[in-house]
């Protein structure tokens, strides 16, 4: 049975078929999301089909999801994450690409960028100091991050679903 926060977030994939939305698996902890409050940006990779990812950004038109796929292998040496601007280990950022929506994104046409490996990066911003595995933007704090993340996420959105 399917919830009706399920259905929203389904729904709410911009970029994609309803088939290729409702065959993709959705983590437990997102039918307790609220979206109609949604706050952070949410990110989580398929467990059935581990190239392929889902970003979930607040606007204020309720939420907007793209499904992304993640190029094969990983960087080779530390790299930061476009959204968040954390910094990461060996293997801890990736390239993902969004097809856009529409007709672009059936020709092929796609938006891509360097993000958290494990989609996590609502969880990364939070990090108080720096970790041998993750290192915040120094001089800021988790509020102004976080602000940030939802800010560069929407314009990935934006980037990924314009029209023309």
């Amino acid at each position: 049975m399917t919830s009706p926060t399920e259905t929203r977030i389904r729904r709410a994939l911009t970029n994609c078929s309803k088939g290729e939305a409702t065959r993709m698996v959705l983590p437990a902890w997102v039918r307790d999301l609220d979206p109609d409050r949604l706050d952070d940006v949410h990110g989580w990779r398929d467990p059935k089909a581990p190239d392929r990812g889902v970003l979930l950004v607040p606007t204020d038109d309720g939420p907007a999801g793209v499904v992304l796929r993640a190029a094969t292998g990983a960087a080779r040496a530390a790299a930061m994450c476009a959204l968040c601007r954390t910094t990461h280990t060996v293997g801890g950022v990736a390239l993902f690409a969004a097809p856009r929506r529409g007709a672009k994104g059936r020709q092929g046409d796609t938006v891509g960028t360097y993000i958290c490996a494990d989609l996590a990066c609502a969880e990364h911003v939070r990090v108080e100091t720096a970790t041998a595995a993750l290192k915040p933007t120094p001089g800021t704090t988790v509020d102004e991050r976080r602000a940030g993340l939802r800010e560069r996420a929407a314009e990935f959105v934006a980037a990924v679903t314009a029209e023309g």
